[in-house]
């Protein structure tokens, strides 16, 4: 049924957003220092910290509601029980306690959730990209009332149909990577802030902002609001970002 979707494990999503006892490059470094160390958790096969720096407009060019979080990183695993390992590791737990002494775990601050991956098939291309200091776009969604589970996976994959041709190529020659993102109910972060998210790459910023200017993103941008933002434009939460990819240790025998 999901034709598009090639599924690729599970993920751990957490978003900060910089607390006000510390200034944004403080925040920055701290967080890259972390990486570094949370790199060695076991059964990591990939892991990327992306940087926020604006919000994703709306199709008639308008702001879009501001960015409630500074920094996400996304860890990659293979399977639910490599993810759930990965957690109860000591290396977690010590981040995760560090995380709380430097006042990054506050509920106004901090999120987090675990996730169902996958990679939207498109003929010669390989997601995620493995070139370092690409653009990337988060999107996430919280479903309406009236959506089931089932309704919003069928959307989000609606979604990336309209954008993939009959041979399997991807219509918007900018973009390199593309995933969506089903959030598992059951975590120890809780009810998860948001739905589903989707994740979108380009090389460079300029190429993001060449797709931006085309009618094929603003139709994209529309089928979102006219599905979505139209119940609670809160609902949906974009940003734009760089990214950073954590080397991992012995990376060619884990990737």
């Amino acid at each position: 049924m999901y034709g598009y979707y090639q599924p690729d494990g599970y993920r751990q999503l957490i978003t900060i957003k910089c607390p006000d006892h510390m200034k944004r490059d403080d925040f920055n470094d701290w967080i890259v220092d972390h990486a570094q160390r949370e790199k060695y958790v076991p059964g990591l096969r990939w892991y990327t910290v992306c940087f926020t720096f604006n919000t994703i407009d709306y199709s008639d060019g308008s702001p879009g509601l501001p960015v409630k979080f500074d920094v996400f990183e996304e860890m990659y695993f293979s399977s639910l029980k490599d993810l759930k390992g990965a957690y109860g590791s000591d290396v977690m737990h010590k981040e995760l306690y560090f995380m709380a002494e430097k006042g990054l775990m506050e509920p106004d601050i901090f999120n987090g959730l675990w996730a169902e991956a996958n990679i939207i098939k498109m003929k010669g291309l390989t997601s995620p990209p493995k070139q370092k200091n690409c653009a990337r776009i988060f999107g996430g969604c919280r479903r309406t009332k009236e959506m089931s589970k089932k309704d919003l996976k069928d959307w989000y994959h609606s979604h990336a149909e309209r954008v993939i041709d009959e041979e399997g190529k991807m219509i918007i020659p900018e973009i390199i990577g593309y995933t969506h993102n089903f959030s598992l109910d059951d975590s120890p972060f809780g009810i998860p802030f948001i739905d589903a998210y989707c994740n979108n790459w380009w090389a460079s910023i300029e190429d993001m902002f060449k797709t931006f200017s085309g009618d094929i993103w603003r139709g994209q941008l529309e089928h979102r609001e006219d599905h979505i933002d139209a119940y609670d434009k809160s609902f949906f939460i974009g940003a734009l970002a760089t990214e950073h990819i954590v080397d991992l240790p012995n990376r060619s025998s884990s990737s």
